[in-house]
């Protein structure tokens, strides 16, 4: 496999994304993402890794404001109807557009590598997080047999 850096002494690359911006090996996790105007590069080492996860952020308060627009179209008269039905439409678009789902891993030292989850499949996303905690279940083992 071609990587954007070099391996350590003995690493091995367990996982990556399919993009090629998240990087699990035997040793440590790599995000590397270029963007227009910046970048994001973060290196956790497998110790360091104290949680990760999928958080999905969504705003309820919208689908209650598309409710309370739908009872309008039942109570008002003809133009409420359709401005209360417009309005609606409008509150349920605007729920699913700020809905919002991040992969994210932390460390203990404070720095998080999060992404969208968009960026990968529900299914890719906990393989890789299966993936991270079986890595580092091994790689502790393994620094305890040394001790």
């Amino acid at each position: 496999m071609n990587h954007k850096y070099n391996l350590l002494p003995d690493e091995q690359v367990i996982l990556e994304s399919d993009n090629k911006i998240l990087t699990l090996t035997n040793k440590r996790i790599r995000y590397d993402y270029e963007k227009m105007g910046g970048s994001d590069f973060i290196s956790i080492t497998l110790d360091s890794v104290s949680s990760c996860g999928l958080e999905t952020k969504s705003y309820p308060v919208f689908l209650v404001l598309a409710f309370i627009s739908m009872f309008g179209v039942f109570v008002l008269e003809s133009d409420g109807k359709i401005f209360a039905f417009v309005l609606f439409l409008l509150f349920i678009f605007i729920y699913f557009i700020t809905r919002k789902a991040f992969f994210i891993i932390s460390s203990n030292g404070g720095q998080n590598i999060q992404l969208p989850a968009s960026s990968m499949s529900r299914s890719a996303i906990i393989e890789f997080l299966e993936t991270v905690e079986n890595e580092k279940i091994k790689y502790l083992e393994k620094v305890k047999s040394f001790t």
